[in-house]
């Protein structure tokens, strides 16, 4: 009889302990879901809800639906686009994808054929000069 006794008392002692790694667990699985799916989205949509409220008559968007259009007028949660010459559509503001920037207005002043992605540069030179 006290044998079983003895090896019953490990037995529960390991469960109590089981219990508290099962909750760390799922605590660790919330939090990485929280981290790699619920905040990335909700950064997203911050992002979204801000370029929409920044949107402006003369600036050229790429709807959700593919058409690029330049808007012509905002209204409170509707765009006017105009998508040719004399064909204008009305759009939720929430179809707008992107507003496309403009040619020359990059990020930084550094001309293309310069940066070290450009196909043509060879990355292993210095300078992209011919020596003769």
């Amino acid at each position: 009889m006290q044998g079983t006794t003895i090896l019953a008392q490990p037995a529960e002692a390991g469960l109590g302990g089981g219990s508290l790694q099962s909750i760390l667990m799922i605590a660790l699985l919330v939090l990485v879901f929280y981290l790699l799916i619920i905040r990335p989205q909700q950064r997203r949509r911050k992002q979204q809800m801000e370029m929409q409220s920044r949107l402006g008559p003369g600036q050229e968007v790429l709807t959700q639906a593919g058409f690029y259009g330049t808007v012509v007028e905002v209204r409170d949660s509707e765009v006017e686009l105009e998508i040719s010459p004399g064909s204008r559509i009305r759009i939720l503001k929430a179809g707008i994808a992107d507003v496309v920037p403009e040619p020359g207005a990059a990020d930084d002043d550094t001309p293309v054929e310069d940066r070290p992605d450009f196909p043509g540069k060879d990355p292993g030179s210095g300078d992209d000069k011919d020596d003769k």
